[in-house]
């Protein structure tokens, strides 16, 4: 593989640090993350609290739907008005909706229908910040840090990510829930101010020039092969890694629920090594072969992981796994941003984002399926298959070859 940069370099990536508004944005974004990861050690125990393992059920399956339908919106919103305005207001009111739920959760009369109705509120607020995040990006850095860009910042935000769970399993043995979400609220409160030190920059309220957003969806073969190839992969990860990899620790193991918090452990190390060397993979040329090649190698492990022996093999598998998700991560939201006009940037990102969130309720329901059918071996199988034709078709697509 030839380089593409001479200047790439593990310095490098750190090079968009640099840049103030960059900081501001990324701090601001790993505070709230901190905070919405003690939400999520906490929020299963308040749901289990007042209801039963159906209603913890229902609200996650709503929390995840509501994350995808408010992905078009926020795109949509991001590029009639202008990403900094669409984040401060996702923020903002994000801080306000947690705010009334620290008086439910409170209060004497809690109500849970009326906390899953915030929570799915929650939901559809991250979907609509997501899109106006990754179309300000390419705003905030020069044009060649963008994928370092892209790289530091979602591995600062894996590491809060690993962080923040292991501070919230502590925080809820000696927190209330309504302390919880209470710092959660402040958290969105204080990264909502944060986003005000980023200048602002006019939206783009016409698509003249471009024929709009499918006008680009249906000319452009490389974003289709990405999306497709996101969609598939997520569609047979978070399935697996959630559904049959439990029950597969469960099965192997009498601690299974310790060696699936080990193995989940494992691949957050592998995902945050993985978008830090997506940095540095930006340099060389081919990168679209580079990703075809992580596809296979992510597809053999998923087919060979419920026959490796003792527990170091399956913790290498997990890291590995982890880092590919890293890297294509990084990757296919780095070319996306790319080749993608500024005037419809937030809705191509938009429709990115929502196949990949869209998949993880779908996936879960097959992957159960398939569990439930034939056992957990079968669903890696079939999984890991589904990735490797996946690859073949990637590969057959000049466009990506050529990425």
């Amino acid at each position: 593989m030839t380089r593409a940069n001479p200047e790439v370099s593990v310095r490098g990536v750190f090079r968009p640090l640099r840049h103030a508004e960059f900081r501001w944005l990324v701090g601001g974004q790993m505070l709230s993350t901190f905070g919405d990861m003690l939400l999520v050690v906490a929020l299963p125990f308040v749901v289990l609290r007042h209801g039963d393992a159906a209603d913890l059920t229902a609200m996650l399956t709503a929390l995840g739907i509501a994350r995808m339908a408010g992905s078009p919106l926020g795109g949509w919103l991001a590029d009639r008005w202008q990403p900094r305005t669409v984040m401060l207001f996702a923020d903002g009111a994000r801080a306000v909706v947690l705010a009334g739920l620290v008086v439910m959760v409170s209060g004497d009369g809690f109500d849970l229908l009326h906390f899953g109705i915030g929570v799915v509120l929650l939901g559809t607020l991250d979907g609509v910040f997501l899109p106006a995040y990754w179309a300000v990006l390419p705003a905030l850095v020069a044009e060649d840090e963008l994928a370092a860009g892209n790289a530091i910042g979602e591995g600062l935000l894996v590491f809060t990510v690993m962080a923040g769970t292991f501070v919230g399993g502590l925080a809820s043995a000696v927190l209330s829930p309504t302390v919880v979400l209470a710092v959660d609220a402040a958290t969105f409160a204080v990264s909502a101010g944060m986003l005000l030190f980023l200048r602002s920059r006019p939206g783009v309220r016409t698509d003249e020039g471009t024929g709009g957003l499918w006008a680009f969806v249906k000319g452009s073969k490389l974003f289709l092969s990405i999306t497709l190839i996101a969609g598939v992969l997520h569609l047979a990860s978070a399935g697996t890694m959630n559904v049959a990899l439990p029950v597969l620790a469960d099965e192997r193991s009498a601690d299974g629920q310790q060696v699936f918090g080990v193995l989940l452990g494992t691949q957050g190390a592998g995902l945050l090594v993985g978008t830090l060397i997506a940095g540095l993979l930006w340099g060389f040329a081919r990168r679209g072969l580079a990703a075809v090649a992580l596809l296979v190698v992510h597809g053999a492990v998923l087919i060979v992981f419920p026959q490796l022996p003792g527990p170091v093999a399956p913790m290498a598998a997990m890291f590995v796994l982890g880092v590919v998700a890293g890297v294509l991560s990084i990757l296919a939201v780095t070319i996306l941003q790319q080749i993608s006009p500024p005037e419809v940037r937030g809705r191509v990102m938009a429709v990115f984002s929502a196949v990949t969130l869209g998949a993880y309720p779908l996936s879960a329901v097959l992957v159960g399926t398939v569990v439930v059918g034939a056992g957990a071996p079968v669903a890696f199988l079939v999984s890991g298959v589904g990735v490797l034709v996946t690859a073949a078709i990637g590969f057959g697509q000049r466009a990506l070859r050529q990425a």
